[in-house]
């Protein structure tokens, strides 16, 4: 889950389908858009999350979201009531975010412990070290907050969010960070399109083999049996549009290492951002994509169609 980045962003424009296809839109050859709308995540025990970082105690956006098929909601504050009670109205699992240092606090802080406990609809945690650049907090780290967390909330999912940017820069990146037994599930991240920090890329681009060149290091440092949460883009940067098409093909990547998961995650919701972003409410094709990943009904149909890359002047 993380923070908003790799594109400029710290924590982390629909294109039309008229304005598409008068660009020139480009079929996927070979897709069947109505086997598209399959519900693949239905799977028992699935998880399909949306992260949230503005709205969260909103029961409006909680409605909406349990509406396009998901069944939790990771947020990007700590723990409240209000939050947990608007999940808990759409019948949607409510994670939210722990630094460590609060993590720790629950061990000095019976109040604040109690309060956490008393928190409705909590179902699990995201945690990581906000003192530390993200994606570095450090292996201790790491296992003292999921041991502490795992004996205070025995039967809660505790999530470390895993940021896959590093891989390409930092041979040693995985070997001295990545540590797949303090977490419930390996979370990656990596958001392909846009001004990343591995440079540009727009949704017609070959982005696939780069995203695949990152997760599979990972794939070959867990065990056997370690589950995985795929963290895909669910947003979009101005002047880079993406289509409904675009979860799908991020999926598709780590269907390729891990064929038989059903968990997915969509990141964010979108609201209360000062960047150039849209987030899935405000881009009816994206969020109609996710829907469809999901399980949910979408709201309209939509060819399958991503934008033609732009020509070099």
């Amino acid at each position: 889950m993380g923070a908003r980045r790799r594109m400029g962003l710290s924590f982390a424009a629909v294109t039309l389908l008229a304005s598409v296809l008068v660009a020139g839109g480009q079929s996927l050859a070979g897709e069947d858009c109505v086997a598209r709308r399959e519900p693949e995540s239905r799977a028992a025990g699935a998880l399909r999350v949306v992260a949230v970082a503005a709205g969260q105690d909103d029961v409006e956006v909680a409605r909406r979201i349990a509406g396009m098929g998901a069944n939790a909601m990771a947020t990007s504050g700590g723990p409240n009531a209000a939050a947990g009670l608007a999940a808990e109205a759409s019948e949607l699992r409510y994670i939210p975010f722990m630094s460590t240092r609060d993590v720790d606090r629950l061990l000095t802080d019976e109040a604040f412990l109690l309060q956490v406990r008393a928190v409705p609809g909590l179902s699990g945690f995201v945690y990581r070290d906000v003192g530390t650049v993200e994606g570095y907090t450090s292996p201790a780290a790491q296992q003292r907050a999921y041991g502490i967390l795992k004996t205070l909330f025995s039967g809660a999912l505790v999530l470390h969010a895993t940021r896959l940017d590093p891989v390409a820069m930092d041979p040693t990146y995985l070997d001295r960070f990545f540590r797949p037994e303090f977490t419930d599930l390996v979370a990656p991240y990596f958001y392909p399109v846009g001004t990343t920090i591995l440079g540009t890329q727009e949704e017609g681009d070959p982005w696939e083999a780069r995203l695949l060149s990152l997760l599979t290091p990972l794939a070959e440092r867990m065990p056997p049996d370690k589950g995985i949460l795929p963290v895909l883009q669910a947003f979009e940067q101005t002047g880079y549009p993406v289509t409904g098409a675009f979860g799908r093909r991020q999926l598709d990547v780590y269907r390729r290492l891990w064929p038989d998961s059903a968990n997915v995650a969509a990141f964010w919701w979108g609201g209360g951002s000062d960047e150039p972003l849209r987030g899935l409410s405000e881009v009816p094709a994206l969020l109609d994509g996710f829907r469809r990943l999901f399980g949910g009904a979408p709201s309209r149909s939509e060819p399958c169609v991503i934008p033609q890359r732009r020509s070099s002047p």
